[in-house]
């Protein structure tokens, strides 16, 4: 009987959910419907010792004068936690007249300054493990900015030093970025990769970006920098010029719309992304143009169930395309079914479905014996049915339905502390042979 109370006594005390995921708290809950009458007067912001108030107003579409629903606090709470700052977003509602309302948002803050061990896979294959250190603040100055720098061995050991603010104004309408980086590459390519003539890759890379974000939703952003390939031997199609080292500048430009509410695991919303990237100048050597495309699109069907979809590509135009610049599924991008499975190309084309049923909503457990920014923690789990399907071609190859690669299954997926996912799938191809697949992050 004594070891009953002392096990209820140890969960009441550091087990108990802290609050779920997404919640607020309402008072006079019965008057905040989804056709409110309630404005916002005022929002009031606690918790955030180190990070700006306008990093997490700039994630609102409440603003003082906004109706109010219960719609669009669950969508504002999810915006803030998606900064990666929080371990927990909370918001309260607070009537201070006959019509309006205070917002009280409250905060958990992370550690954010990370002297870590690396220690990852490459590509999404656990047989290819790579090893380093690290140092990262994830908010410096209090205004999301992100200064990265890693220095990774093993696998395709690589160095690289980032820096990104999102706010060089208060209002967070521009951002700056700027990267350089080296890594020694093991080729992709996969027809040298069958033959006795494999290589390596040398990259050291440079990039400057400028973003000009409108509203909550949309982000335009322009990048320039330089890079630096050598191949331990050359042979053609491995570089453009026979010395075995290309350079060649490059210029691209984006827009994104992105409506999502969660973005490490969204359950509603859209996105969209469309990219255009020249590399090289217009000569005799290096000069390609590649599009890309991605579309994402999150539908609750109730509150448990959620279908979603993708549609992405990548096609080239120009001059010929070095092996560096292919195309593949099998490394970043994968079909379920042929996971392991590597193919290449110079366009890429793919589509995704996924219908999520919530086996229990994201939790909060508080560890009250460890320090503060690491005391809340979440926990949920997903099940999962799913379905890919995509190809590669070269330009000298016609698109054609019969070349795509299909594959479908299903899964468990586990959202983890400090938006961690992990997920658990299994999946079968055409050919109904099966692959048990081991994953970290949502699948799109």
């Amino acid at each position: 009987m004594k070891i009953i109370l002392y096990f209820l006594f140890i969960v009441q005390y550091f087990l108990l959910p802290a609050n779920a995921e997404p919640s607020f708290a309402v008072q006079d809950s019965s008057t905040i419907l989804s056709d409110s009458l309630y404005v916002v007067d005022a929002i009031m912001i606690v918790g955030n010792v180190a990070t700006k108030d306008f990093v997490i107003m700039r994630e609102m579409s409440l603003q003082p004068g906004s109706l109010i629903t219960k719609k669009l606090l669950q969508y504002d709470q999810s915006r803030i936690y998606s900064l990666g700052l929080f371990n927990q977003v909370s918001i309260y509602v607070q009537p201070t007249t006959e019509n309006k309302v205070n917002l009280l948002i409250e905060v958990s803050e992370r550690w954010f300054v990370f002297p870590f061990p690396v220690i990852g896979i490459k590509d999404r294959d656990w047989k290819k493990l790579y090893y380093g250190a690290g140092l990262l603040h994830s908010n410096f100055r209090g205004r999301n900015e992100k200064l990265y720098a890693m220095f990774v061995f093993g696998y395709d050991p690589s160095g690289e030093i980032w820096y990104r603010n999102p706010f060089l104004s208060t209002d967070g309408s521009y951002s700056f970025d700027a990267k350089i980086a080296y890594s020694k590459v093991k080729n992709k390519s996969v027809t040298a990769q069958t033959s006795e003539n494999n290589f390596t890759e040398q990259h050291i890379y440079t990039t400057i970006g400028l973003g000009k974000r409108f509203g909550v939703h949309h982000m335009l952003w322009f990048a320039g920098g330089f890079e630096y390939v050598g191949v331990s031997e050359f042979k053609s199609g491995r570089t453009i010029s026979e010395s075995g080292i290309d350079r060649f500048p490059f210029l691209g430009a984006s827009y994104t719309f992105d409506t999502r509410d969660l973005i490490e695991y969204p359950s509603n919303g859209s996105f969209a992304r469309f990219a255009i990237t020249k590399y090289g100048l217009p000569s005799s050597d290096l000069d390609i143009v590649r599009y890309a495309t991605d579309i994402r699109q999150f539908v609750p069907l109730t509150s448990d169930i959620i279908l979603s979809g993708r549609l992405f590509t990548n096609f080239v135009a120009g001059s010929s395309t070095p092996s560096y610049n292919r195309v593949y599924f099998g490394y970043t991008e994968r079909i379920r079914g042929h996971f392991r499975e590597v193919t290449e190309g110079e366009n890429l084309f793919g589509l995704s479905t996924e219908l999520h049923y919530q086996l229990f909503e994201p939790v909060f457990v508080q560890m009250k014996f460890l320090p503060p920014e690491f005391s809340i923690l979440k926990f949920g789990m997903v099940a999962a049915a799913f379905g890919d399907a995509g190809t590669v071609w070269f330009r000298n190859e016609k698109f054609a339905l019969n070349n795509f690669k299909r594959g479908y299954g299903v899964g468990l997926h586990f959202l983890l502390p400090y938006s961690m996912v992990l997920r658990t799938d299994y999946a079968w191809n055409e050919s109904r042979r099966g692959e048990f697949i081991f994953d970290l992050g949502s699948s799109f």
